[in-house]
């Protein structure tokens, strides 16, 4: 309850509502907090891309709640998703799915796993198409993630994530209510005219140390993103993206006074760099430049609670 998901002209790319905060954003999702076995997906300046997780490798997936997602920090108030992925010990030693449907859709994904003394492994591979319902429609997604584990001793384990996608979208656009009643199937005609898509290329590298002992444990999280955006709609937009983080986490679950209580105390810096080049559309092509940037972002969250 309180959690919408809406993809946007059928694609994997989605809006993503908790309890109203984030409604407004059609793409390029801002406002909540998205994660990936506790380590975050958003770049430093706040956003997140849908197209970086594919849901069907999660072991289950947990939705903190506004004032619920603080235990992650405060810096996005309107909550936080954490996609839980499986591992070596828990997954399918080899797992085969494949999907198809109407309007050219068709998915399929090959994952494995296993454990091999101390360490552990998984890997997935999958890929999504759809042709669409509408003109101009098209959705093209590979994606592979892995994760390796090794327990350093008893009580440390360390993990290494890897993730890689490439997605590409065709943007039919709106129509108005004329349009529409005249041919639900066809796309904006300034969309066909200037082929307005959305691609990206991201590449994401992270790790994730646990020590735990008795009623307490320590995580840190460490994570470098690399993303490319060619993004034609009014102007072709050309993007490439750094960005490097880490989180610190203490976590005690000792008793106070014979009564349940839980401590939180984390630290998160981030920082990010954006070099972006605007193009006249010609077509879907770079034409004249028209902007050149750069663009930085920092980001530093400190939090704790007590429950």
């Amino acid at each position: 309850p309180g959690v919408t998901v809406q993809p946007r002209f059928g694609a994997e790319e989605a809006r993503l509502s908790i309890r109203g905060s984030g409604a407004q954003r059609t793409f390029h999702g801002r406002g909540l907090k998205l994660m990936q076995d506790g380590v975050p997906l958003n770049l430093a300046d706040g956003s997140f891309d849908f197209q970086a997780v594919e849901p069907l490798t999660a072991r289950y997936i947990e939705v903190w709640r506004g004032a619920n997602a603080v235990q992650y920090g405060a810096g996005t108030l309107g909550g936080a998703v954490n996609f839980v992925s499986p591992n070596g010990y828990n997954s399918d030693g080899l797992a085969l799915r494949a999907e198809a449907g109407s309007f050219g859709y068709r998915r399929g994904l090959a994952s494995t796993g296993g454990v091999n003394g101390g360490f552990d492994h998984y890997l997935s591979l999958s890929a999504f198409a759809q042709d669409g319902f509408r003109a101009h429609a098209r959705q093209d997604t590979q994606r592979a993630f892995a994760n390796l584990g090794y327990a350093l001793a008893d009580d440390v384990e360390t993990r290494f994530y890897v993730g890689a996608v490439k997605s590409r979208s065709e943007l039919p656009g709106s129509l108005t209510w004329a349009q529409l009643q005249a041919d639900p199937q066809q796309a904006n005609p300034g969309n066909m005219t200037n082929d307005n898509r959305r691609d990206i290329d991201w590449l994401r590298l992270s790790n994730k140390t646990v020590l735990a002992q008795g009623s307490e444990r320590y995580e840190l999280f460490v994570f470098a993103n690399a993303k490319k955006l060619f993004h034609p709609i009014f102007q072709v937009l050309d993007q490439r993206n750094r960005d490097v983080g880490a989180e610190l986490r203490f976590v005690s679950d000792a008793p106070v006074d014979g009564r349940k209580n839980r401590v939180v105390v984390g630290l998160a810096p981030g920082r990010g760099h954006t070099d972006e080049d605007r193009f006249a559309n010609v077509g879907g092509q770079r034409g004249a430049r028209t902007n050149q940037s750069e663009q930085d972002a920092k980001r530093l969250a400190f939090y704790v609670e007590n429950q």
